[in-house]
């Protein structure tokens, strides 16, 4: 039996039978926010948040936490925005968002949806680092810039985006898929995407872009969310923010569990098998080069641990830690 059905063109993403998952309707504008160039001013993104009862306990919860470490306690939304950063605030509606799936938490997807928050948390935090002032881009170096204004987060955040539509829509199929490894083993199939086709119908680029279609994200966040899995079409969205994304969702499985996130077939791969990727090359000053700098892998390598401590951050982990130089404060190519 064959398990490479014919994929559904772009224009056929709109027929796909699937159930959008509920998101609270603040989303959409936080995810445009995100997307304007030098996204920095916290009031806009107040004035969304105030309305949204869950994200402003968020918010407060996670300010007056002991990652912060604040003698007194805030109970302003805004000012809690203006000491997070905007950035890393709407980061957290955007994951709240996720969060909020308490059926997916608690169903029989309940282990791959946890490892997954973290590993779009992790990609999140890497694509965005990745876009520094040495960033892939077409016609050499890209401007200086400061990764602060979050190039990269939300598409590095969601680029798995149609794994959590997967989950809602067929959880027991999912878990079986995911977590059990099942199909992998008995089709003999090594390509995620065609074993996710035969499973589903479709795979979760393409299940992905049908829900992000349907709930109004920005264009580009709905070419990265369709073009990101490799050998991919790149479609009309922007190269050295596809680039990154591929990149980092690589740099996290090479760090491994609990990181590496969830596919048909086992997630983690070795730093070298990482570092072979034609992604990298991009990142490499020397147009000549196949390969990543000499030492961007052993400094991605190294940024486990602060990885780690950022997720924790946004899926409500271990507070008690003293507070990294988080997040977004320095980039990883410069």
């Amino acid at each position: 039996m064959s398990t490479d059905p014919s994929p559904p063109s772009d224009s056929a993403l709109r027929d796909l039978d699937l159930r959008v998952p509920p998101f609270p309707r603040t989303l959409p504008s936080v995810l445009e926010l995100l997307h304007e160039p030098g996204f920095t001013d916290p009031e806009d993104l107040t004035e969304i948040v105030q309305h949204d009862p869950a994200a402003t306990a968020r918010l407060l919860k996670q300010i007056n936490s002991a990652y912060y470490g604040l003698r007194r306690s805030i109970s302003d939304v805004g000012r809690a925005i203006r000491m997070m950063g905007t950035t890393t605030a709407a980061g957290s509606v955007v994951s709240l968002g996720m969060l909020r799936m308490d059926e997916l938490a608690d169903g029989p997807v309940e282990a791959c949806f946890h490892r997954f928050i973290r590993h779009s948390e992790a990609t999140g935090f890497l694509a965005s680092s990745l876009l520094g002032p040495l960033s892939p881009a077409d016609d050499g170096p890209a401007p200086e810039s400061d990764v602060t204004q979050g190039d990269g987060f939300a598409e590095g955040l969601l680029h798995d985006f149609g794994k959590l539509v997967l989950f809602y829509n067929y959880p027991e199929k999912a878990a079986a898929l995911y977590e059990e490894k099942r199909f992998a083993g008995h089709l003999q199939e090594t390509d995620d995407r065609k074993l996710e086709r035969f499973v589903f119908g479709c795979d979760h680029g393409q299940a992905g872009a049908y829900a992000a279609l349907e709930l109004n994200f920005p264009q580009t966040l709905v070419d990265v969310i369709r073009h990101h899995p490799p050998h991919s079409e790149t479609g009309d969205a922007p190269r050295r923010v596809l680039r990154a994304v591929r990149a980092a969702n690589l740099a996290t499985k090479a760090m491994g569990a609990p990181l590496a996130g969830v596919a048909p077939i086992e997630e983690p791969i070795e730093w070298d098998t990482c570092a072979d990727q034609p992604v990298w090359r991009h990142w490499n000053p020397d147009p000549e080069a196949e390969g990543p700098p000499p030492d961007l892998m052993d400094r991605l390598r190294a940024k486990k641990e602060m990885v780690m401590l950022f997720t924790d951050f946004f899926v409500g982990g271990d507070s008690e830690v003293e507070e990294p130089d988080l997040p977004f404060s320095r980039p990883l190519v410069a």
